[in-house]
Order: C-alpha cells, then sequence, then structure tokens
C-alpha cells in the first residue's frame, strides 16, 4: 500500500509538471474545495512558477494559506494578485476579509470598498462590509449594506440575520416589529437558522406574543440551543 501511495504522489508530480498553468490551478481548486489545503499549494507554487502572471493563482494562494492560518504570506499573494490584475474585485475582498480577521479595520474597509467600485453586483460584498461597519459601529451605514444586499440577492439569509439582529437593538416598537420581519424570512429561506430562531423568540417575548415565543424556543432546543432549553424552562410553563 505504501509503495502504491508513493508512485501515486510520483505521478500526480510528474503530471503537474507537464501541465499548464491554468490545469494545475483547476487542480488545485479541487483539492481546495476538498480542504486539502497543503496538497493544493504544491499546485498552485507549480502554477505560478509555469505563469508569474497568473493574478488567479496568487489569489487562489492566499486563500490557501488564509485557511492555513498564514496570514502575511496570505497577504503578499493577495497584494502581488492585485498588482498583476487590479481590476478583478476577488483579491481586494479576500485582503479585506483577512485584514478584518486581524481587526485591521481601516485597512479593510478601503480594499471592500475598492471590491465595490469593480463589481457593484456582488450581494457578498455588501454583506461582508455591512459586518466591518457593525464592527466600527457604523450602525446606519452597516444596515445600508445589507438592505443592498438583500436587493442584490433576496436569498441572502445572513444579510436578513444581520438586519434584524440590528433593527432589534434600536428597541423601538417599530424596529422591533421589523426584526420579527426579517427573522422570519431568515427560517423561510432556512428553517434550521438556530440562531433566527432564538432571536426570534426573543423578539416574541418582548412583543409578549409567549405562545409564539415557546414554538420558536422549541425549535431552537431542537436544533441544539441550550440557551433556549433555558429561557424555554423560564417562561413556558
Amino acid at each position: 500500500m505504501k509503495k502504491y501511495v508513493y508512485y501515486l504522489l510520483l505521478w500526480q508530480i510528474l503530471v503537474a509538471c507537464g501541465a499548464d498553468s491554468q490545469a494545475l490551478l483547476d487542480k488545485a481548486r479541487t483539492l481546495m474545495q476538498q480542504e486539502k489545503y497543503e496538497e493544493a499549494l504544491q499546485f498552485l507554487n507549480k502554477s505560478i512558477e509555469k505563469n508569474a502572471q497568473n493574478a488567479e493563482a496568487f489569489n487562489a494562494r492566499g486563500v490557501a494559506l488564509f485557511e492555513l492560518g498564514k496570514y502575511n504570506d496570505a497577504i503578499l499573494d493577495y497584494t502581488q494578485a492585485i498588482q498583476i490584475a487590479p481590476d478583478n474585485y476577488k483579491a481586494y475582498f479576500n485582503r479585506a476579509e483577512l485584514q478584518k480577521r486581524l481587526k485591521e479595520y481601516e485597512k479593510a474597509l478601503a480594499d471592500y470598498e475598492k471590491a465595490i467600485k469593480l463589481s457593484p453586483q456582488i450581494a457578498d460584498l455588501y454583506l461582508n462590509r455591512g459586518v466591518l461597519l457593525f464592527e466600527l459601529k457604523k450602525i446606519e451605514e452597516a444596515k445600508k449594506d445589507f438592505q443592498k444586499s438583500i436587493a442584490l440577492n433576496p436569498q441572502n439569509k445572513n444579510a436578513f440575520f444581520n438586519l434584524a439582529n440590528l433593527y432589534f437593538m434600536e428597541n423601538t416598537e417599530k424596529s422591533t416589529l421589523l426584526a420579527k420581519e426579517n427573522f422570519e424570512k431568515v427560517i423561510a429561506l432556512d428553517a434550521k437558522f438556530l440562531k433566527a430562531h432564538l432571536n426570534l423568540a426573543k423578539v416574541l417575548i418582548v412583543l409578549d406574543e409567549k405562545e409564539s415565543a415557546c414554538k420558536s424556543l422549541a425549535e431552537a432546543e431542537k436544533l441544539g440551543s441550550q440557551e433556549a432549553k433555558e429561557l424555554k424552562e423560564s417562561i413556558c410553563k
């Protein structure tokens, strides 16, 4: 078996040596979909050796490095991808995500804005920038980004969820009703969205809709929420 594995790996390397940059990139992407990031790096390195101007390969290698926790190397690859292809939004977006992880919020915001300027039709750009704006306590701007994300993709459950949370935080009668409406939309899109059931229950408690709140808590409990279980035992008697 060990010899078989050895020969298989050797065959893959030999094939890789004969493949062009794009074929190597495609193989790496397949491995990344399987979360085999270390293996993907071998093909990405070869892809870049074959074509040092392959911006997609640098961007993909940045993603693999990010997943492996090698943040400094990932930043370098995203930056190289941007230098090669400054009109492609993807590397800006990925670099923004990494900078957000590192809590370099202003740098991340600048990259989100560049990505959005290049591809204003991509819903996830607004969704992720909205999360960052929330971290920066720019609540109204975050709300607009979540609304824009929903307008571009009405199936975007995460945008509905984040928007609902912002409405709930406002703590007015109108905003609480809007929170309820948006949490219900999340659940309509994904009946197993645990936090949506839990947060909807909290909204319903505020609205004094105890029976409905208990149903939502029961759903959240079924999905594994200990908090929902404790709340249900407290109020649903």
